[in-house]
C-alpha cells in the first residue's frame, strides 16, 4: 500500500515539476536557507588539511557582514558562506561523514541498501528533511528522496534527474575538509568583489552563467560557454563599450595555428566546410585569396599577411552579435551557431571567449540602458545583412569572476567544480605561507 501511495505522489510531483524541476516552493526555500543546505564539488588532494591561519582566513576575520547595503547580495553571500563554513567544520568534528560507495544506478521506486545511505547523507547535508523513525533503515527510494536528490544535483550544477549515478556519487563524496577549504577561498574572492556602479555584467566562469544588474538588481540571467581547460577564460574586469551586429569573424592567429591549419592540411575542403575564406588587407581594400594560392608562410606573418575570415551570416561562428570590451585580453562575449552545447551541464568548450545563450536579450538591455532604444528599433538592425557597430555612450562594467561557491537570489548556497584548478592553486599558496 505504501509503495502504491508513493507512486501516486510521484505522478503528482511530475505534473508539478514539468515547468521547472528546480523551482523551490516557499516551504522548501525556507528549509534550504539554513546552513545545512550547503554542499560542494571541489577537487583537492588536501583531504585532511583544512586551513587554520591562512591569509584567506585572515581576510575572513576582518570582513564586516552586518552592514545593510543595497547592493547585489554580497553581504548576504558572506554571511551565508560563513554559516556554511561553520556547518562543514562541525561535520568534520562530529565524524558523521561517511563515503557513498560505488554501485548501480538508483532511482525512484527501487529498493537497495545504498538508498538508506543516500537518504542519511542528504539529511546530513540539509537537502532532505529530518527522518521519522520508520525511515532510518528504509531501503525504498521514495518520492521524498527523489525530490531531495534533485535539489542536491541542482545546487551542484549537474543534471537534475533524481538518479543516483557516478557523477552524483562523486559529488556526494567531497569531504567536509574539502568544502571548508573551498568556502574559505570563495569568501576571500567575494570579499574582494566590489562593483563601483549599480549596473554591471557578471560572468561567473565555473557557473557557466552571465548576470546583468541594473540599480543593483538582477534583471537578466543566461547560460554561457567558457574556455576549455587548455584555453582558459581569464578572470578580469573591463568595460563593454561596443556592440557589433551581424559580425564577421577575423580568426585569431592562435586558433588558426591550433585548429584550422592542421585541419586544412588534412582536408583541402576544410575551409569550405567551415564557411571560411582567406583574405589579405582590411576594410574596402580586403582581397580574397583562392584556396590554391594560400601561402602558409604568409599566414599571419608580414605587413599584408594572409588570414582566415568568415563573412557575416546566420551560420557565422560568432552568431548575430558580439560585445567588445576595452579589457587587457582578446576576450569578448558573443552569440554562437553551436546552440546545442547550452544543453550540457559542463560548458567549457570555447577557445577563451564567452558564448551567450541569449545574446539578443543582452543587446536589447544594453542598448536600452545606453541609447534609450526599444527592442523593435534593434529589430531593424538585426534584419539587415550589413555589419553595424554601436559604441555605447556609457560603457557597462564587466566582471569575469571565478566563484565556485556563492549564494543565489533566494539565499541558497551553490557549489561548482574547480574547472581551472584556481581553488587548488590559491589554497596551496595560502598553506605555503602558514
Amino acid at each position: 500500500m505504501r509503495y502504491f501511495l508513493n507512486f501516486i505522489t510521484f505522478i503528482s510531483f511530475l505534473a508539478l515539476s514539468m515547468t521547472s524541476i528546480a523551482v523551490e516552493t516557499p516551504a522548501q526555500t525556507a528549509r534550504m536557507q539554513t546552513p545545512t543546505e550547503d554542499s560542494t564539488i571541489y577537487h583537492s588532494t588536501q583531504d585532511n588539511n583544512p586551513l587554520t591561519h591562512s591569509t584567506i582566513e585572515t581576510t575572513l576575520i576582518h570582513t564586516d557582514t552586518t552592514s545593510d547595503i543595497k547592493k547585489p547580495p554580497l553581504t548576504l553571500q558572506l554571511a551565508k558562506l560563513q554559516s556554511a563554513l561553520d556547518f562543514y567544520e562541525n561535520i568534520a568534528k562530529t565524524k558523521k561523514w561517511q563515503t557513498t560507495p560505488k554501485g548501480k544506478l538508483l532511482s525512484f521506486g527501487e529498493i537497495h541498501p545504498h538508498v538508506r545511505l543516500l537518504r542519511n547523507k542528504l539529511v546530513l547535508l540539509g537537502d532532505h528533511p529530518p527522518l521519522e523513525c520508520a525511515q532510518v533503515k528504509d531501503e525504498l527510494f521514495d518520492i521524498e528522496l527523489h525530490e531531495a536528490l534533485i535539489r542536491f544535483q541542482t545546487r551542484h550544477g549537474g543534471k537534475a534527474d533524481g538518479i543516483l549515478g557516478p557523477n552524483t556519487r562523486f559529488h556526494l563524496n567531497v569531504t567536509p575538509y574539502q568544502r571548508v577549504n573551498q568556502l574559505k577561498v570563495n569568501i576571500a574572492r567575494i570579499t574582494d568583489f566590489s562593483p563601483n556602479t549599480d549596473r554591471f555584467i557578471q560572468v561567473n566562469i565555473p557557473e557557466y552563467r552571465l548576470y546583468l544588474y541594473e540599480h543593483n538588481q538582477q534583471i537578466l540571467s543566461m547560460k554561457t560557454i567558457v574556455g576549455k581547460k587548455k584555453r582558459k577564460t581569464p578572470v578580469f574586469n573591463s568595460l563593454v563599450d561596443r556592440i557589433v551586429v551581424n559580425p564577421s569573424w577575423h580568426v585569431p592567429k592562435s586558433i588558426a595555428y591550433k585548429d584550422i591549419i592542421p585541419a586544412l592540411k588534412e582536408d583541402p575542403n576544410h575551409l569550405t566546410k567551415m564557411n571560411l575564406k582567406v583574405v589579405t588587407g582590411w576594410g574596402d581594400s580586403k582581397k580574397f585569396i583562392a584556396a590554391e594560392d594560400i601561402d602558409y608562410e604568409k599566414l599571419y606573418t608580414g605587413k599584408n599577411y594572409q588570414r582566415f575570415w568568415e563573412a557575416p551570416s546566420n551560420k557565422n561562428t560568432l552568431g548575430s552579435v558580439k560585445f567588445l570590451t576595452n579589457g587587457p585580453y582578446s576576450v569578448y562575449l558573443h552569440d554562437t551557431s553551436a546552440k546545442r552545447l547550452f544543453n550540457e551541464s559542463n560548458r567549457a568548450y570555447s577557445s577563451g571567449c564567452i558564448r551567450l545563450e541569449q545574446p539578443r536579450k543582452l543587446a536589447d538591455e544594453l542598448m536600452r540602458m545606453t541609447h534609450g532604444w526599444t527592442s523593435s528599433e534593434l529589430d531593424a538592425v538585426f534584419k539587415q545583412a550589413k555589419t553595424k557597430q554601436y559604441r555605447l555612450n556609457d560603457p557597462i562594467p564587466l566582471h569575469v569572476t571565478y566563484w565556485t561557491a556563492w549564494v543565489d537570489s533566494k539565499g541558497l548556497t551553490h557549489f561548482r567544480s574547480d574547472i581551472y584548478k584556481r581553488d587548488k592553486y590559491q589554497l596551496s599558496i595560502a598553506q605555503s605561507s602558514d
